[in-house]
Parts: structure tokens; sequence; C-alpha cells
């Protein structure tokens, strides 16, 4: 490092400054990567749909005519219809042709059975029914192409189970929901429907299912709400207590199928387990999503995609005791605005993470974003974690390679072929945990790649961690603003060597208390920066394309700005009143 002109105050605050840190930037080609990189990692909505089966549902579905129903009439412990297509034993009844009923009443301990044969067509309007069976299902379509359940406007339907079924077949153990079906079943209307499941599963279908309209509420003593070959949320108001998962598709043999998709309606889920989950996609293009997931499970997640989340629209508002976002494979984010709160990552992908739009708010995490590549090209992400703010690492129990370098505590870390790009966008990162627990505020564990875009931290606090840290890897800036502060300690680190754009990197003999403006102007007095990091700090890190490499910039601290902001950073605003602590030259 080169030392550069420092000024001594009357607050005894001596602050030190060089270019560059002493972090190598061995991997200089990683520049050239980055846009391609970012590009192939880009997934629309159009493409993630087009890896899935499409859905049953069509509008036309859930128009029927009143005239043409045929009306059966619950009445406790039996039941009554003029229809030869309505069997009725005692208090079960069994529909055994596809048309329209229309079903009203109630039956004390009975059933719905609907075995139609595997073409036909059968819609149930729901008229304000009452529906308990002690040891099976409430409503088991057996046999039909598709079913329809349409709660009649202005009515209360509810049906519930017992805490054991009797199967009429010993060898199977189906059907095994309060409301069963082994066809394609779309729930609509605009009444409502309480589902209390004491066995198993609330509401479940082993095709597809899809939640039209209307306003459905279920508690279950497993999962709340299944598909097996897909599970669809399309304008329907949906309230989900469960023991095991919210809202699942488990069909995990086929690849186009086993995926949940919210487009539009009103999704809140209390889940012991993952509050949605999927074994393929995991996708939401619109409507709202309140989650609150693993209140019986250490490893409850607020979204669970085995293959990918995908997130383009909507609103999310996720706390889960694991990753509030998490894929197995990749995560992509282009639209919608997520409010995260997690025990463990905020967003996390086994091997990508790409964030093309949207806002996200990670508002407690131990990590904010992990992946082994994180690709930020668009958006406002702001994060507040324990450890580190954004993370790559391998997802596996060992790195590829490794190469020396101290991390926190002395430990050796491990240094792959884990890249985080930021093309463009707004991050901004807190750590806030506590001293044992504070990590980076961007740690790579290979190599970090700064093209575009807006980057502010504000970092650790113990003098281990430092608000950029890639040991043995390396920081390329090519373009882009950064601005970062930490405590000095043996592992801060500034910009790698290798890079385009100029940069400082400053350091102070005493710490200095968070809110105290860090502020950077030209001799002339141009404002460069000025910032307001969250936490006490002692080293700051700036990259900005108004820095011209040899020049020299005057750095205060202290003082006071106008206006607000929720970046810390502030734009078009005042500053006065800052002492100047150092005058420093960038370079490359």
């Amino acid at each position: 490092m080169r030392a550069i002109i420092s000024v001594g105050l009357a607050t005894a605050l001596l602050l030190t400054a060089a270019a560059c840190s002493s972090g190598d930037s061995s991997a200089s080609g990683v520049g050239e990567s980055a846009t391609a990189t970012s590009a192939e990692a880009t997934l629309d909505l159009s493409s993630a749909m087009a890896d899935n089966q499409e859905s049953h549902f069509e509008a036309s579905d859930l128009d029927y005519d009143e005239s043409d129903a045929v009306e059966v009439l619950l009445e406790g412990t039996t039941a009554s219809s003029d229809s030869g297509d309505v069997t009725i034993e005692g208090s079960s009844v069994t529909i055994t042709a596809g048309g329209t009923y229309s079903l009203s009443g109630s039956l004390s301990d009975g059933e719905i059975i609907v075995d139609a044969g595997d073409t036909a067509e059968v819609t149930l309007v729901l008229e304000g029914v009452d529906v308990a069976n002690s040891d099976g299902a409430a409503i088991a379509v057996m046999g039909a192409d598709e079913a329809v359940v349409i709660l009649a406007p202005g009515t209360s339907n509810r049906l519930t189970d017992g805490a054991t079924y009797s199967f009429a077949n010993p060898d199977s153990d189906e059907p095994n929901a309060t409301l069963y079906s082994a066809a394609d079943l779309t729930i609509g209307g605009d009444g409502e429907l309480t589902v209390e499941a004491a066995y198993n599963d609330a509401i479940a279908s082993k095709d597809g299912l899809v939640l039209a309209s209307g306003t459905i509420t279920v508690d279950a003593a497993d999962d709340g709400i299944r598909g097996k070959d897909y599970l669809v949320v399309d304008g329907a108001a949906v309230s989900v207590q469960a023991t095991g998962d919210g809202l699942k598709s488990d069909n995990e043999e086929d690849p186009e199928r086993g995926y949940v998709l919210l487009s539009d309606g009103v999704v809140e889920i209390t889940s012991g387990d993952d509050a949605v989950a999927a074994s393929t996609d995991a996708i939401v293009t619109g409507g709202q999503l309140v989650v609150d997931a693993g209140s019986a499970s250490e490893d409850g997640r607020g979204i669970q995609g085995d293959v990918l989340v995908l997130i383009s629209g909507g609103e999310l508002d996720v706390t889960a005791l694991d990753d509030a976002v998490h894929s197995n494979d990749q995560v992509a984010i282009s639209g919608g605005a997520s409010m995260l709160a997690s025990g463990d990552d905020g967003v996390h992908g086994d091997h990508l993470v790409t964030i093309d739009g949207g806002t996200i708010t990670v508002t407690d995490a131990f990590e904010g974003i992990e992946s082994e590549t994180i690709a930020i090209n668009d958006g406002f992400i702001d994060i507040t974690s324990d450890d580190d703010g954004l993370n790559v690492a391998s997802s596996e129990a060992s790195a590829t390679s490794t190469a020396a370098g101290p991390g926190p505590g002395g430990a050796a870390e491990a240094v792959g072929d884990y890249y985080v790009y930021i093309n463009g966008g707004t991050v901004v990162i807190t750590i806030s945990g506590e001293l044992a627990e504070q990590g980076d505020g961007i740690d790579a564990n290979g190599h970090v790649e700064l093209t575009g875009g807006l980057v502010v931290i504000s970092g650790a606090t113990d003098t281990r961690n430092s608000a950029i840290d890639y040991s043995g890897g390396s920081f390329v800036v090519t373009g882009g603003t950064l601005i970062g502060t930490n405590v000095n300690g043996h592992n801060s680190q500034g910009v790698g060597s290798g890079s385009t754009q100029a940069s400082m990197y400053m350091t102070s003999t005493q710490t200095i208390s968070g809110g105290s403006v860090v502020h950077v102007e030209s001799p002339e007095g141009e404002s460069l920066v000025t910032f307001e990091p969250a936490n006490d700090y002692s080293a700051i890190v700036f990259s900005s394309p108004e820095l011209v490499d040899g020049e020299s910039y005057d750095v205060y601290l202290g003082g006071t700005v106008t206006g607000g902001s929720e970046t810390g950073l502030y734009e078009d605003s005042e500053y006065s009143g800052g002492e100047l602590a150092a005058t420093v030259s960038a370079s490359l």
C-alpha cells in the first residue's frame, strides 16, 4: 500500500489512506465473463413456465346453468335427490355421472363421493354445506377427468374429518385429505370454504389443483393444500394453518410437474415446515403472500423450489425459521416487493441467484443472499444481517480448490470459482450481529466484479471482518459506485488491484461512531459522496467513476447533511460542518 497525506485534527483523529488494499486480483479475466454470466443467468417468466405443464384451468370452468344443476339436499344423517345419478346409502352420497350438482344442507357424519368415470367432468356447487366425516374424507373425487367445486355467492361452507380414517380398500391409503380428488381439481366462486383436517392434508389432488377464486381457510394436521402435479393460486383468498407444509406440489418424477404458481390472490400461511414447497419450480408473478414458516421444524423455509424459485411480481412478506427463499439450484428475482426475515439466509440458491429487478428487503437474517454465484443486474436490495450480506461459496461440504486466506478467527477459507457480479441496481448492506457473529458486507470465497450500480455497506465492528472480503480471490471494479465502512482489523480490505476504475482505502487510528458522516469532495468543492454509516467504523473504502487516478480528494468526517436517505447515501443534499480528516489520492 502507498501512504498518502494525513492530517491530524483537534480530535486526535489520524486518517491514513491508500489507493487499494493489499488484496491480490489474481483473476484478471473476471470482467470479461461478467456480462455473459449474467445474461445466461437471467430467467424470465415465459421461459420458466415453458418448462412446466400447462394448467388445466379455463375461466369457463366456473360457468354453469343453475336450471341444469341436479339438486342434492343433505339432511343430517341422510340425503335426498331426484336424480338416478345420485346414490344415497345412509349418510353416504355417491355421484355416478358427469354434470353439475347443487349441494345444500349438512351431514353430521357422512361423505360426498364422486365416482363418475375417468372421462367425466363433474361440478359441485356448494350452496352452504356442512359435511363432517369422523373416519374419512368429507368430499372425495375418486373417479373423474376433472372436478370443479364452486362456492356459491354469499354462502359459507365447512368440511371436517376425523383423526383416523377407515379405508374401504385395505390396500389403499386414499383418500387422504378432507377434500380429496384423484382428478384435476378447481375451486372457485364467490363464497367461503373452511376445511379442517384432523387426519392429514386439508385439500389434496393427485393431479393438478387450481384455486381460482373464493375465500378458502384450512387447518391441517399435515400439509394444508397439495396439488401433486401443480398447485396454482389465481385469484383466491387463501388462509392456511398447517403442521406440515402450507402449499405443496410434490411430483418428483416429471420435470414438467411438481410446481407451485401464485399469479393472483391473497395467501396467508402459518406452517410447521415449509410454507410453499415445490418439487420443481416455485413461481410468484402477482398477488400477496404472507408467510410464517417453521413453527414445528428447524428446516422450515418460506418458499422452497427444488429446481427454481422465480419471483417476477407480487408482494411478499416472509418470515422463516430457515431460509426465507431457497432453491436447491437457482433463484431468479425480476420484480415484486419482497420483505424477508430468516433464521438462516434471506435468499439462498445452491448454484445461482440472479436479481434483475424488484425490491428485496432482508430485515433479519444470518446471511442476506448466498449462492455459488450471485448476479445483480437491477433492483433495490436492502440487507440487514448478522453474518455476511452477500456470500458466495461452495454449496458442497468442501470447495473445489483452496487458497490461503485468513477468515474470521484466523481459519483458512476455501477459494474457488465463486463469483459476485454487480452490474446495476442498488445494494445496501448493514451488518447488525453481535461481535461473536458478525460477518462481512460482501464475502467472496472467490471473486467479485463490480461493473455498475450502487453498493453501500455499513460493515462489522468486531475487527475480524470487513466491508468487503475476498482473501485469496479478487475484487475488480470497472464501473459503479462503492462506499463501505467497518472497524479496521487484520482482515480489512479495499478494492483489489487490476481494476480500471480508481478507488480509495482509508483507515483511522480511532473508531468513529456510527452516524458520523463521511464526505468526500474534490479540491474545487464538488461533492463526490456523502455517507452516514449505521455502524461504528475506522476503515473506509470508496470507488466511483468520478474518481480520477492520481488526483487528490478531501475527506471530511462528521458534520450535518440535509434531507433524508433510505440507503445512508445522500444525493442532492447539502453538507456542512465536518472536519477535514485527510487529503487522499485516488489510484487504480
